[in-house]
């Protein structure tokens, strides 16, 4: 058991809001980064890790010029990580009160794309719950700016490991 792969914990944070809303806006998360190791450190992907700029074949993004022009940038003996992140506005209950989520989903450019594309091997992680919620204002049109709005600011709070993990 000792050598299985720790799970993220969760966690999760009140969102300030300008305009006054329905219900307080609350954002279910884990760090992006331990989501990421969990990801690297599984033993199911470790054969299917893109790993060596071996042989130039152009059918996934880690093959594409762009990547091999960054990770020539990179010292000898470290790995260019590209993350994918993935979201869509999803029903959490129907039946009880509605609630509407858009969860955060996170994975690694670095699998390869056929084992990627299997539900089967869970490929994504769930990597945060961002809160839709209703605002109280006049304007109507304002109302999907302010999610935006929203949805953006809690992007910010969920990303905030990969900004300082990029600076290096």
């Amino acid at each position: 058991i000792e050598l299985l792969p720790t799970v993220p914990c969760w966690d999760y944070r009140i969102i300030t809001t300008s305009y006054p809303t329905k219900s307080p806006a609350t954002l279910y998360f884990c760090d992006s980064l331990k989501c990421i190791e969990a990801l690297f450190n599984h033993p199911y992907y470790a054969d299917h890790m893109i790993a060596e700029r071996v042989v130039r074949e152009f059918s996934e993004w880690m093959s594409g010029d762009i990547a091999w022009q960054m990770q020539s940038k990179l010292p000898s003996g470290t790995m260019l990580c590209s993350v994918i992140l993935s979201s869509n506005k999803t029903h959490i209950t129907n039946i009880c009160g509605g609630k509407v989520a858009h969860p955060l989903l996170v994975s690694l450019a670095n699998i390869k794309m056929a084992m990627q594309n299997k539900v089967s091997s869970h490929a994504f992680l769930l990597n945060a719950l961002m809160p839709v919620i209703r605002f109280i204002h006049s304007v109507h049109q304002m109302h999907s700016v302010l999610e935006a709005h929203l949805f953006h600011k809690c992007l910010d709070i969920v990303l905030q490991p990969f900004k300082g993990a990029a600076q290096i």
